[in-house]
């Protein structure tokens, strides 16, 4: 029994169906990317002549397909960040790998050299830390404790934009991220959805702080 060549171009136009349907843009483009396959191949074994025209444009159509699949693929994986990076990005679960990406760009990784003040009460704060490794010491209304690594410095001033209410000493040693806090601002206007994440995390951050205060 031969194979019905037909069937390909039917399979391919059941594909390119299922991906308009689709809503999730990576499966929207595999499936097209299966259709634009089984079109070629009917293009090439069903006539008598191939039609290298046709096969031609589908090839160009699968070629700019590639090329989008292997960004949204990019967005959505951690692939090419290092180990500290990636350790970082678990900190940030309400970004995407592709949100982390654009918030990495602007970040700055510093060891401690020597006692370094982050943030002074009272002061305007023009950055935003993140301890990394290690912790800090904190001074609040004349009651000094350690804050450990996987904590945001400076928060709730970055979210309401006005001076910190507690001074920030990272000893030497402590590994700790930093962003220039009008860039990280401009990057979150820049993209909505970014921002938004970056304030729940930030919120989500702060709220663990005052439950862990509240039970001491």
């Amino acid at each position: 029994m031969e194979f019905d060549a037909s069937l390909l171009i039917h399979a391919g136009a059941v594909a390119y169906i299922i991906a308009f349907l689709a809503r999730d843009e990576l499966h929207l483009r595999v499936l097209a990317l299966t259709g634009s396959a089984l079109y070629i191949c009917y293009y090439f074994f069903f006539p008598e002549v191939p039609l290298w025209d046709a096969i031609i444009s589908s090839s160009i159509l699968i070629g700019a397909n590639l090329v989008v699949l292997s960004r949204i693929v990019f967005e959505r994986t951690t692939l090419s960040l290092s180990d500290d990076e990636k350790q970082l990005f678990d900190a940030f679960e309400t970004l995407t790998p592709g949100q982390f990406r654009k918030v990495l760009k602007i970040a700055s990784w510093t060891v401690a050299e020597r006692p370094t003040e982050l943030t002074k009460e009272g002061t305007a704060l023009d950055k935003l830390f993140y301890v990394f490794a290690g912790s800090v010491s904190v001074t609040k209304s004349g009651k000094v404790f350690d804050l450990q690594e996987g904590n945001f410095v400076g928060e709730i001033a970055y979210i309401l934009e006005q001076p910190p209410s507690a001074t920030t000493i990272a000893p030497r040693g402590v590994h700790y991220v930093s962003w220039d806090a009008d860039a990280l601002r401009q990057l979150g206007q820049k993209h909505s959805d970014l921002g938004n994440a970056l304030i729940a995390l930030m919120m989500r951050d702060l709220a663990a702080k005052l439950s862990t205060s509240y039970q001491a």
